[in-house]
């Protein structure tokens, strides 16, 4: 690892102390010159975005089964929204640390596999639930799987690409979030279609329930062969490698001597995140309410919007992020973020309020163009400036900010509002109106203002 990745930014954090730190200047493991194949490295890709996409979906579905989880457990638009956000975040948010620290020590491939296969039972397990609090003792232990995947990956990725085509290989892995919230609507709006007509079926082992409770077996099943995939590839080998592990205080030390950068940058992205959540959990409801379709339609149409618009947007903005790293912008990452909350601010604001169910569709789908613009940004901006050593660690942090931001509160706002504050649930779109601007507004001036000492930092980090 470089010299400068152990020392502070300049901008008034003073300097470190690399003697003795575990942060010195080492060789390399792995040669500047010796990336992976384009064949393993894009393989690696594919296989942890399929990975993704089951992770997603299996996260996504609950928000087409808000009418039938709200009739069958006699609960309220804000107790669904906990299914949907803190069920999730309370251990995903709190595990993501500790498996952040394991990415930096033992296998990566392993550590996902082993969340994969924790998520997917999970999932399963959500179908044999028969009260609230049993299904969200099953959206907790879906967190727990899902905790494994991301700072592992972002870890993985960062050692089979060099800085200047990152951009495009952290976007293509963050399709995952569109392709997989895109299958989880169409899919599980086909299936809630097709059981609509038939209130309750029959389960091996529970019998007569719910037809909703099969949609979870339908999506969780086919998880249990994503170990397969990630154990048939080898792992990533380690790029510059200091010749001991820091500590665990280093590591905090490392990260707390940059709070006036990483604060306004997660704090930014998380804003960005839990405008993203808010429409993702009501969206779909958004539409049965407010134009009348049904959760079938409603399911298809977004699903739809969200592959298509989705994809193009995180392509386009990890084409932007790389093309700008080529032409010598060290804060290329965050230029895209910046684009990505004020594109998003007058589609998030208009897609709830206008009158026709087709204008609304085409607004989300701008929405869901600008929020995929940057999701490759943040990851590839922390890869940018975080020793190796402490990348996992570096990106559960930010996973964590994001997440306690975006999945804690994403779901809830516009809940708490319907609830509380309008104390109509039809109102639902004005509440993801305001949330979405606010957010994007805020998300902008923040990750605006994080460019110069980020600038700072990928200089010194000589990535």
């Amino acid at each position: 690892m470089s010299a400068e990745a152990g020392t502070l930014m300049r901008s008034g954090e003073g300097r470190s102390n690399d003697r003795g730190s575990g942060l010195r200047r080492s060789a390399p493991e792995v040669g500047q010159a010796d990336w992976p194949s384009p064949g393993l490295a894009w393989g690696w890709v594919a296989a942890l975005l399929v990975t993704y996409v089951f992770s997603f979906a299996d996260r996504q579905i609950l928000s087409l089964l808000v009418g039938p989880i709200r009739a069958d457990f006699r609960i309220s638009d804000t107790e669904f929204s906990l299914l949907t956000g803190a069920a999730f975040a309370i251990f995903y948010t709190a595990l993501g640390l500790p498996f952040g620290r394991l990415a930096d020590r033992v296998s990566r491939r392993k550590l996902v596999a082993a969340g994969a296969l924790v998520w997917s039972l999970m999932t399963m397990l959500s179908g044999f639930t028969r009260s609230f609090g049993q299904l969200f003792a099953a959206r907790v232990g879906v967190g727990v799987g899902e905790a494994a995947l991301n700072p592992a990956a972002f870890s993985m990725l960062a050692d089979l690409f060099p800085p200047e085509k990152r951009g495009r290989a952290f976007s293509v892995y963050s399709l995952g979030i569109y392709v997989g919230a895109g299958l989880a609507f169409g899919i599980g709006g086909l299936i809630v279609g097709a059981i609509a007509s038939t209130p309750t079926v029959t389960l091996p082992f529970l019998g007569e329930t719910a037809s909703w409770h099969a949609t979870f077996f339908a999506l969780g099943a086919p998880g249990l062969l994503l170990p397969l995939l990630l154990l048939a590839l080898p792992e990533p080998a380690r790029r510059e490698r200091a010749p001991a592990q820091p500590s665990l205080g280093e590591a905090w030390g490392w990260m707390g001597a940059r709070w006036r950068l990483l604060a306004p940058f997660c704090i930014g992205f998380g804003l960005m995140v839990l405008a993203g959540f808010a429409v993702l959990a009501w969206a779909p409801e958004f539409f049965v309410r407010a134009h009348g379709s049904t959760p079938q339609q409603a399911g298809v149409a977004i699903g739809i919007a969200m592959v298509l618009a989705g994809s193009v947007g995180v392509l386009a903005g990890g084409a932007l992020a790389d093309r700008l790293t080529r032409a010598g912008r060290t804060d290329a990452v965050l230029v895209v973020g910046v684009i990505a909350a004020w594109g998003g601010l007058l589609p998030g604001l208009l897609f709830p309020l206008v009158p026709s169910a087709t204008l609304a569709m085409l607004l989300l789908a701008a929405v869901f163009f600008f929020g995929a613009f940057a999701s490759g940004a943040a990851p590839a901006a922390l890869a940018l400036i975080a020793p190796n050593e402490l990348r996992g660690q570096v990106s559960a942090l930010y996973l964590l900010a994001i997440n306690l931001i975006g999945i804690g509160l994403g779901p809830t706002l516009p809940a708490l509002m319907t609830d509380l504050v309008f104390k109509d649930e039809a109102q639902i779109g004005l509440a993801l109106a305001i949330v979405g601007t606010a957010t994007a507004l805020a998300s902008a001036l923040l990750l605006q203002a994080s460019r110069a000492r980020f600038r700072e930092a990928a200089t010194l980090s000589g990535r």
